[in-house]
């Protein structure tokens, strides 16, 4: 806990990481490549043609929509980390996605990126430490609990069988209690926290045991010492926090809703919504970098269920993950590219 949060380091990335990413690469790729358009039953020229056709205009405004999400995910990232500026918010986004999305083991080199800028701007490996757990957790609760709102309102105002969508509904319902309930009960006690740390201290001294290492994990005083650090931020900035990732998660929905609707999908919002509720769930799954492949023939295969027409789902679908995915690896390298010359010869520049 304390070395990978608190003093994170830049991973060592090593054979077996390659080769998940490698092979996570190469699944992702087969998928967009051959299964969407099997599964869409379009091919990729019909594809092209609507894409092709969709306004300069029109694309302008999708940019436009995307960057403004992303600017109003800085209020719940700024209520996490206090002192950080908006600007320097969405660059440590921005950068840490990008890094993320393209390197092996993305998530922990996303980590180190982000910690190295926190550090340089002044603040401590612990606010890092908990800035990192609090965000992740209102990311993931946000992703969780969509299916609970998507489901009944399809239910209700579109003329739809919901039966493909109940099941991951109910589980969703599911995993956000008992996610919740932990991750509550851990972060708003004290002594819940010292049990947890005590018993992974015990598994972790066990497991060393038995390959034969004298080393000490000590994890219980870091987890500690991160939930009341957590708890603080949480009693105190909960409001900014749940009102930055609402605003975050309906101008994405708006995002996807645009994108579906300028390449002709036919689609009702209520049956975007249900899509939507599918694609963040697949997020969450990290088979491959990114989420590449699998969420676009997730998000693909539960549009066309709900009646989108094929050419036109596939064309607004990988229109959105452009923006979503494929655009914040440019911009995200742009950003980590000046702030890196910003700081050539700075003396600080290889504290980690």
């Amino acid at each position: 806990m304390s070395a990978i949060l608190t003093h994170p380091r830049q991973p060592t990335v090593t054979l077996a990481a390659r080769s998940r990413w490698v092979l996570g690469s190469c699944v992702g790729l087969a998928l967009l490549l051959v299964a969407l358009p099997a599964a869409a039953g379009v091919p990729w020229t019909g594809v092209w043609s609507v894409v092709a056709g969709v306004p300069a205009a029109d694309l302008a405004a999708l940019v436009a929509l995307w960057a403004v999400g992303l600017l109003t995910h800085t209020v719940t990232l700024t209520a996490a980390l206090p002192r950080l500026s908006h600007r320097r918010a969405l660059t440590m986004s921005l950068t840490g996605s990008a890094v993320a999305n393209v390197l092996p083991m993305g998530g922990a080199a996303g980590i180190a990126v982000n910690y190295r800028m926190a550090r340089h701007w002044g603040f401590t490996g612990a606010q890092f430490a908990t800035y990192t757990v609090v965000t992740n957790a209102w990311d993931v609760l946000a992703k969780l609990a969509l299916p609970l709102v998507a489901v009944p309102t399809l239910a209700l105002v579109a003329d739809v069988a919901v039966g493909p969508f109940l099941g991951p509904s109910l589980a969703a319902a599911a995993g956000l209690a008992l996610v919740a309930g932990l991750a509550g009960v851990v972060l708003a006690r004290p002594t819940a926290a010292d049990l947890v740390g005590s018993a992974a201290d015990r598994v972790v001294a066990g497991a060393l045991r038995i390959v034969g290492s004298t080393r000490h994990v000590g994890l219980r005083a870091p987890l500690v010492a991160l939930q009341s650090s957590c708890s603080d931020v949480v009693r105190t900035r909960w409001v900014r926090l749940s009102i930055g990732m609402l605003l975050y998660t309906v101008l994405l929905f708006a995002l996807l809703w645009a994108c579906l609707n300028v390449t002709g999908t036919g689609l009702a919002p209520a049956a975007v919504l249900a899509g939507f509720a599918v694609e963040r769930l697949l997020t969450l799954a990290g088979i491959t970098p990114g989420g590449a492949g699998v969420v676009e023939v997730g998000l693909t295969g539960a549009l066309l269920a709900l009646g989108g027409s094929p050419a036109g789902v596939v064309a607004g679908v990988l229109l959105y993950r452009a923006l979503t995915f494929g655009l914040e690896i440019p911009v995200g390298g742009l950003g980590l590219a000046a702030w890196l010359w910003a700081r050539r010869g700075d003396p600080q520049a290889a504290v980690a």
